[in-house]
């Protein structure tokens, strides 16, 4: 029972690295052709394959003198040569009791030889052969063999060096994108740091011309003014720390009351006690990085109610029917609403859609570092609203 297990085991071992891979249904490779052709000419036989066992068939990664590009495992000759440890040789397959009924013996291909050897990976498991076949009953020589077997590696070598290079060209995709947000990123900053630092500069002008001529009538009114925009400055960089450090990874993950995260989301914001809100009942408990989701919830409430036209209004909050592997959260508020045509537009840096109607000024980093998050949690994150009908922000989040 536990020999069976272990078997068991290897051969899901085995599966996963041929899937990790990623080759299975792929056409076929000018690198990968070259070797069947070399097999089969040192070899001398008018068939040559490469051949990868997955769970239920044979598939021919490279094929030649044979047209069908898969088989059923159960019939394939490959089957048993990844059980061996050397060359698989089978010099008549009418005189072996294994193979002598096999349809690709007494039918078309007509196979009366067959020897493959181990495609073999750097953690031994064995994923399929390179083989070579006749119609008639034949022995490969000593070195015949040694070749094989040496191709059979060069078809490993292949293998690994296609996967890495597809994984480069995604790292490069992905270091072109970061790259570009990085421009667009820096190119922003360094636009909006701009406006509050010539705000302050001015009234700092300002503030030495009233000292200059002693006329002290303007000063508190300067003063006050000079600190909001502090303030707006701070709130700006902040905002923007908070955006550049975000990553989901190297975050620990706690077990999460999602109901009490929100309720404590709710009593340290300001203003809160103006808005009558709801907390649907059913908000699950699980383990996630709580810092990520509580910023995610911070942002959502407190736009709904920083930016509600009358300052008073109504909120709720709650979670929609479960999908499979994902919860969907929601925050809704009946404030003046986002038209839709701007839906994907509010979830830019520094976009402030509603600045010039709003009471209070935001510094557009909000929303994008939402999205931000909830993105590399691997979510999604959307809008349902209309001018004059308040805002639904829905978000998924992983289980």
């Amino acid at each position: 029972m536990v020999a069976e297990d272990t078997k068991t085991m290897q051969e899901s071992e085995r599966l996963e690295e041929l899937n990790s891979l990623d080759i299975l249904d792929t056409p076929a490779e000018q690198e990968f052709d070259e070797l069947t052709q070399l097999a089969s000419q040192i070899c001398g036989t008018p068939i040559s394959l490469i051949s990868l066992i997955d769970e239920n068939r044979q598939w021919f990664k490279s094929r030649l003198g044979i047209g069908i590009p898969e088989t059923p495992r159960s019939i394939s000759f490959c089957q048993h040569a990844i059980r061996q440890s050397e060359v698989f040789e089978v010099q008549d397959t009418m005189e072996d009791q294994r193979f002598k009924n096999n349809p690709m013996v007494t039918d078309d291909p007509n196979i009366r030889f067959y020897a493959g050897s181990q495609l073999v990976t750097a953690s031994g498991h064995k994923l399929g052969t390179l083989c070579v076949l006749d119609t008639i009953p034949r022995r490969l020589t000593p070195d015949q063999k040694y070749a094989l077997e040496v191709l059979s590696k060069q078809v490993i070598t292949n293998m690994e060096l296609r996967l890495k290079q597809k994984q480069l060209e995604t790292e490069k995709q992905q270091l072109q994108v970061a790259n570009e947000k990085l421009d667009q990123f820096v190119h922003m900053v360094s636009h909006d740091l701009k406006e509050p630092i010539m705000n302050m500069q001015a009234v700092t002008e300002w503030l030495q011309e009233d000292l200059q001529e002693k006329d002290y009538g303007n000063l508190g009114s300067n003063l006050h003014l000079l600190k909001e925009r502090i303030s707006t400055m701070e709130k700006l960089v902040t905002g923007l720390l908070e955006y550049s450090m975000t990553n989901v990874r190297d975050l620990p993950k706690e077990n999460v009351d999602v109901e009490r995260l929100v309720r404590q989301v709710l009593s340290e914001l300001e203003r809160s006690g103006n808005f009558t809100v709801v907390v649907a009942p059913g908000l699950p408990t699980f383990q996630t990085e709580k810092v990520l989701l509580q910023q995610v919830f911070a942002n959502l409430i407190s736009n709904a109610i920083k930016y509600h036209h009358t300052g008073r209004g109504h909120l709720s909050i709650g979670m929609e029917a479960e999908q499979k592997g994902m919860y969907t959260f929601f925050v809704q508020d009946d404030g003046p609403g986002i038209a839709p045509e701007h839906h994907q537009k509010v979830f830019g840096l520094y976009e402030r859609l509603l600045r010039d109607t709003s009471r209070t000024k935001g510094t557009g980093i909000g929303l994008a570092t939402v999205k931000k998050i909830v993105e590399d949690k691997g979510g999604r994150i959307w809008i349902d609203s209309a001018l004059g009908q308040g805002a639904r922000f829905s978000f998924t989040w992983q289980k």
